[in-house]
């Protein structure tokens, strides 16, 4: 069962919704409020997190680019009656998976929950496929050999696909506990870059990295 946080200040769209969710076999914690929102994100990991845009206390943009920042997983699907192109452009620029305008159809919204979750399973590019349940690089089927932290920082990477990840964040996740032992995370990168016939990986100077296909 998926779990899922859901930000809507709107009590009939809030029940809409969740019973689509429910229907789904998601898991549903509902708040009315960004700020709310925000502190239960900061202590829950989510499978999903379908969040209104226009909300009281902290807005659904800021919500979207916290959860990108600081978690590791989850989806992100905003739901919103704007319709101005900038709140569009940020939404994405910020890192939400997809975006669905109100009013919507009940079927659209669970075709788009269940595109984004078989989009999660695995994601192929080129001649690679990379999939998160079990942290296995193939290229054209053929398994590549990894070991197990080039398997952490891909999969990290991956989750985070186009949109650049800090060293800070690839060091909590790789190393956890062992913080102290990481060497240079360019060092495990360079190791990871040469799995690959191309080179993926790019260098944001001063803050971290990004797979980019």
């Amino acid at each position: 069962m998926y779990s899922v946080l859901l930000v809507e200040d709107s009590l009939q769209m809030m029940k809409i919704i969740k019973r689509i969710l429910e229907d789904n076999d998601f898991l549903v914690t509902f708040v009315d409020d960004g700020s709310k929102a925000l502190e239960l994100i900061k202590k829950n990991d989510y499978d999903f997190y379908l969040i209104d845009i226009n909300i009281p206390g902290i807005d659904g943009l800021e919500l979207v680019k916290f959860i990108r920042e600081e978690k590791q997983e989850g989806n992100i699907l905003m739901v919103t009656a704007a319709a101005e192109g900038y709140y569009f452009e940020k939404a994405y620029e910020y890192g939400c998976d997809d975006y669905i305008k109100k009013p919507f159809h009940a079927a659209e919204l669970e075709v788009r929950i269940k595109h984004l979750l078989e989009k999660k399973k695995s994601i192929k590019f080129d001649d690679y496929e990379f999939v998160f349940e079990s942290d296995d690089l193939f290229k054209n089927r053929h398994p590549i050999n990894l070991r197990k932290k080039e398997k952490k920082l891909l999969h990290l990477l991956l989750k985070n696909v186009n949109f650049t990840v800090s060293n800070d964040k690839i060091i909590k996740y790789v190393w956890g506990n062992d913080i102290k032992k990481a060497p240079p995370v360019r060092q495990l990168v360079n190791e990871l870059r040469k799995k690959f016939d191309k080179d993926y990986i790019k260098t944001v100077v001063g803050v971290g990295y990004r797979f980019e296909v």
